[in-house]
């Protein structure tokens, strides 16, 4: 978990959510909606053990230490500098780094709700396009 793959997992998974509403017949409003506050919940439980230290992805070293990787999401793997320096978010915790983080997190809903958007949004211009191709007029 990262501030820079979150957004864009958060809206796959939001599409995926909008196609599993969309193709089975029995999948009801109320699942979706369980379905979306499962997927944040796990979002802001392991994006806030990765901010606070408790989670880290050991195999790729000191680029996957916790808050580190939230804030630089690896980058050093591919050989960049990490344009963020974390360690005064330690010493503050009203850091603006730290403030940043608290909005990230509550913007979460913002991208898994994008992600259904979108998809019903293409599969409804797809499903139009499709019957005013096959018009029986």
């Amino acid at each position: 978990m990262s501030f820079l793959l979150d957004p864009l997992l958060l809206i796959a998974l939001g599409a995926g959510i909008a196609l599993l509403d969309r193709h089975i017949p029995s999948f009801s409003k109320k699942f979706t909606l369980v379905l979306t506050i499962i997927t944040l919940t796990i979002f802001w439980i392991v994006g806030s053990l990765f901010y606070l230290d408790y989670l880290s992805i050991p195999w790729i070293g000191d680029a996957g230490r916790g808050r580190h990787f939230m804030w630089n999401s690896g980058i050093e793997l591919i050989g960049l500098k990490p344009p963020i320096d974390v360690s005064a978010t330690y010493t503050d915790p009203l850091n603006k780094l730290n403030i940043a983080a608290i909005l990230l997190f509550t913007s979460y809903p913002i991208f898994l709700y994008l992600g259904i958007h979108i998809c019903k949004t293409l599969m409804e211009r797809r499903h139009r396009t499709c019957f005013s191709k096959h018009s029986f007029n």
